[in-house]
């Protein structure tokens, strides 16, 4: 990933955003070109209610160029998240989005549930696998969940592993993010 995106460039992205997801009920003219059109980025785009997360999608190992992915991954985030009802025009107009883009991804110790406890530093986003399963946090889910343990066990819970013993051939990843998000 090259250096940080500008400002400009970042509220682009916002509005990119927000415009994919409005086309749902009136179609928009083209989309905003993006300086980073070409990059594939790992990255997720979250739609929150107030405090109330409303929707949010991503894609790992993205093949696809950022003028694409960005406003797939916000339709789907609106329509496609399946904790969720497809969202409503006027839920768009309350909600705020955000942006997280995956920076360089560390692998982390995951032999056992202690070895992992002791590498994970706080506030950073955690990708947990086991074969072809995969599952992850953002770091912004350290606002809600603030202790190691709770943290790794609600993950686990995620991607439909148990909290009693520990999976064998688990792998774990922390990683940054570069998050941009609209006033709220």
């Amino acid at each position: 990933m090259q250096p940080s995106p500008s400002t400009e460039e970042q509220s682009r992205w916002l509005t990119t955003a927000r415009q994919a997801i409005a086309a749902h009920w009136q179609p928009t003219g083209p989309l905003l070109k993006l300086d980073w059109a070409s990059h594939c980025l790992d990255a997720f785009v979250s739609l929150h209610l107030g405090s109330e997360l409303r929707g949010c999608m991503g894609r790992l190992d993205n093949p696809q160029p950022w003028q694409v992915s960005l406003p797939a991954l916000a339709q789907a985030c609106a329509f496609e998240d399946p904790r969720f009802p497809p969202l409503t025009e006027a839920e768009l107009a309350r909600g705020w989005l955000e942006i997280s883009v995956l920076l360089a991804k560390q692998p982390c110790p995951a032999h056992s549930r202690e070895a992992l406890l002791q590498a994970l530093e706080p506030q950073r986003g955690l990708i947990l696998q086991q074969g072809q399963r995969r599952t992850l946090f953002l770091p912004q889910v350290w606002h809600k969940l603030t202790e190691q343990e709770a943290f790794v066990d609600a993950l686990l819970g995620k991607g439909g592993w148990s909290t009693a013993g520990w999976p064998a051939g688990m792998k774990a990843w922390q990683f940054d993010c570069l998050v941009v998000s609209e006033p709220h």
